[in-house]
């Protein structure tokens, strides 16, 4: 029911202004009157309403990319006399006030808000977005600035061991010639840190200059899986580099499953691709269900092979979560085959590996995917864990 159609039946202005085909009584005529003097006083209360809500969405209004707050609440004021007063239309002023609700620009005034809404849900939506974009551009710098440390203090370390024999010899050229190595050595790591700490500090600068310049409305690739529903491939490799970001700074255990659905090619070649469709559905159901934390991140990696990784998570742990998910996977069934037909295979083969001190994206998988060879190799229906 539209905002004002409680007058259509004729109680409101329009319908007491409608000439009666039969002279009413006087009790009639009483309750006519009675009648119109309700709708009024109702239409009072909601345009009182209409207006105090108006008033209130002006008040806490901000500045977006499309209008300033000043602005707006400029217009939402026009507008709200507009709809509870009969006031002119915002920027037209050769407008004549009306008296009659149903004589005011109510398409106009749906279709301001509207608008006003969308842009408001727009900039902050993008807002976010930068935000995050943002903080994980720290997050990665800092990461980048704890790695190199690692390797500094390693070149170091060497070099005072180095120092260390020499002053236990106690040979005056050795230790001479050591001290001259730290020296030199300890000047290069200074410069290449300013150097360092320098273009990092570029990079985010550039980072932060070239967010402000993003199109609002630019196209995003998506993220997401379109048969599955999970997440893609380019998410996963955007979040397991924040994963890896993240485990150098906080140290907390992370481990990554890579999945195989066993004997996936015998579904489609012997019931057809709908049915490797409904599989693969099935088994991305099964993962949504069985991992849903927040830090749990589960996609489709490609074709018929899952990844999930699994933060604040040791391989342990997550061995004990792979062995559950590969025997709930045996319940799953994507077809109903013919009579005398056995149903197809819906076995999973896993392999497991624990995020290592050093480890890059590249190296977790691998090892990872190692274990998941190792899985199918051994006969499949299986979870292998990689070696340390």
């Amino acid at each position: 029911m539209g905002m004002f159609s409680f007058l259509s039946a004729g109680r409101f202005e329009r319908g007491v202004a409608a000439a009666p085909s039969v002279v009413p009584s006087r009790s009639t005529a009483m309750e006519a009157a009675a009648d119109a003097q309700d709708s009024s006083r109702d239409a009072g209360m909601v345009l009182d309403a209409l207006g105090a809500m108006l008033q209130l969405y002006g008040n806490h209004a901000f500045d977006t990319d499309a209008r300033g707050s000043d602005e707006f609440r400029r217009q939402v004021r026009a507008w709200m006399l507009h709809a509870t007063m009969g006031a002119p239309r915002p920027d037209h002023a050769d407008d004549r006030p009306t008296a009659g609700i149903f004589y005011r620009d109510w398409k106009s005034v749906i279709q301001f808000f509207g608008e006003a809404r969308r842009d408001e849900q727009k900039f902050v939506v993008r807002s976010l977005d930068d935000m995050r974009s943002v903080i994980w551009s720290f997050v990665s710098a800092v990461h980048q600035v704890v790695v190199e440390g690692s390797d500094e203090s390693r070149v170091a370390a060497e070099q005072l061991s180095r120092m260390r024999l020499a002053v236990a010899s106690n040979s005056t050229n050795l230790i001479k010639q050591e001290a001259i190595g730290v020296v030199s050595v300890m000047e290069q790591l200074l410069e290449t840190r300013k150097e360092r700490q320098q273009a990092q500090f570029a990079r985010l600068a550039h980072k932060l200059k070239s967010l402000g310049r993003e199109l609002e409305d630019a196209k995003r690739e998506s993220i997401v899986d379109p048969l599955t529903g999970l997440a893609n491939r380019k998410a996963f490799d955007e979040y397991i580099t924040r994963c890896i970001e993240l485990h150098s700074l906080l140290g907390q255990p992370a481990s990554l499953m890579m999945i195989d659905v066993d004997n996936f090619k015998d579904v489609n070649d012997g019931f057809g691709h709908p049915a490797g469709d409904i599989a693969l559905r099935q088994i991305a159901n099964l993962l949504a269900r069985t991992f849903m934390r927040r830090v749990d991140f589960v996609c489709r990696y490609g074709g018929d092979e899952f990844a999930v990784i699994l933060q604040e998570t040791g391989l342990e742990n997550a061995q004990l979560l792979a062995e559950r998910l590969r025997r709930q996977a045996q319940e799953l069934r994507p077809v109903e085959p013919p009579e005398g037909v056995d149903p197809p295979s819906m076995t999973l083969s896993i392999g497991v590996a624990e995020l290592l001190v050093g480890d890059d994206a590249v190296a977790w998988i691998k090892r990872a995917d190692t274990a998941l060879y190792i899985a199918k190799r051994t006969g499949r229906d299986a979870v292998s864990t990689a070696a340390f």
